[in-house]
């Protein structure tokens, strides 16, 4: 019996017996013909026993029945094991990350510089879209890590606070409130212009306002920050944006309201459970450590 059993011996081997014969496994495997069948011959002397019925279709014998169930299971573990190292590895390759949108805009470009700066090896992808599709894509696997402006309350998921994003109430330039401080009452019958259902600067918007009693009535809902300040510059109504988007001379003025404060996170989420690609592990790395570029 010889020292060893080849995994690439009993690689052939379940190849021949998924395909039916010798020759159809060499296509499959990319090997000629003779040399699977000296890994077959190689298999038969180290056991002592004949694996194959011969003759038009590949049939285990009794011992070859065996011989694949064990190879199947040794293959598998190998498989699992060469997977489970990948993780060591050094970051490299492409790596798929969700964001919602406002994470998308002003946390994400910043970090990712800093990021590639530090993993140029590493390919990074960013999708961008709003907060309950991008919980959707982790949860399928679409992506390996996401960044979304409100906790998710899912069990399936990790999340870490890495940042924490003021908003501002805004109005027109001209508006009587501009400039000025108010009563949160007095918001209560003006209208407002919010981010569409789904955004988590509308859930933190309508979070803080229901503290304060107030159900804000919507004149428009619209897809990103910068199409609410457009909107509101033109005396749509009151908009809240983040602080970083506010920009005075831009037709419109910050509101003060007195004891309302509007305040969202950038959490990170990953799945639990789920391993790591060493570039996921990476990102992770950059976004909890302070590494990231000042705003």
């Amino acid at each position: 019996m010889s020292a060893h059993v080849s995994i690439q011996a009993l690689r052939v081997f379940v190849a021949i017996l998924d395909n039916g014969s010798l020759s159809a496994a060499g296509r499959e495997m990319g090997v000629s013909q003779p040399a699977v069948s000296n890994h077959l011959h190689s298999l038969e002397a180290h056991f002592g026993v004949c694996l194959l019925t011969r003759g038009r279709h590949a049939r285990p014998t009794p011992a070859g029945a065996t011989l694949a169930e064990h190879g199947r299971r040794v293959l598998a573990e190998l498989s699992g094991l060469e997977e489970t190292m990948s993780l060591h590895a050094a970051p490299r390759g492409r790596l798929l990350v969700g964001a919602s949108t406002t994470p998308g805009e002003l946390f994400l470009p910043r970090l990712a510089a800093s990021f590639h700066e530090r993993y140029p090896e590493v390919e990074l992808s960013l999708r961008v879209a709003d907060t309950d599709e991008t919980i959707a894509a982790l949860l399928e696997r679409e992506i390996e890590v996401a960044v979304i402006g409100r906790t998710a309350g899912l069990s399936r998921l990790e999340e870490r606070v890495v940042e924490e994003e003021g908003l501002v109430p805004i109005v027109a330039a001209g508006d009587p409130m501009a400039g000025g401080t108010v009563e949160a009452e007095e918001l209560a019958g003006r209208p407002f212009v919010l981010r569409e259902p789904g955004s988590a600067t509308r859930h933190a918007v309508e979070t803080s306002l229901a503290a304060a009693g107030i159900t804000p009535q919507v004149a428009m809902e619209l897809g990103s920050n910068a199409t609410v300040v457009g909107a509101v510059a033109a005396g749509a109504g009151v908009g809240v944006v983040p602080s970083r988007l506010f920009r005075r001379g831009e037709r419109v003025e910050r509101l003060y309201v007195r004891g309302l404060v509007f305040v969202r996170p950038f959490v990170l989420l990953t799945e639990r459970d789920r391993p790591l690609s060493p570039a996921a592990e990476a990102f992770v790395e950059t976004c909890t450590t302070g590494s990231r570029v000042p705003a």
